[in-house]
């Protein structure tokens, strides 16, 4: 799931969104203060930082898609 959040890194102002992973049932885990679950629609309440924006839902795309063209990583 993404969300749109503005805020300003390095004296820059821009969206610099937020993520969360979908559990499948309505729930995503997120970053949000500490690692946390929450109701997908709930993330948009939680409190922003000082300067930022409320989270807002931007949309999501399905796991297979971010991940496609992608591989496992080979250990030494």
């Amino acid at each position: 799931m993404f969300y749109d959040a503005e805020g300003e890194i390095g004296g820059i102002r821009r969206n610099r969104g937020h993520v969360g992973l979908s559990l499948g049932d309505g729930r995503v885990i997120h970053a949000w203060d500490r690692v946390r679950i929450d109701e997908c629609r709930a993330v948009s309440e939680l409190a922003p930082a000082p300067g930022w924006t409320r989270p807002a839902p931007a949309g999501w795309v399905p796991a297979e898609t971010v991940l496609r063209g992608s591989r496992a990583k080979e250990w030494d």
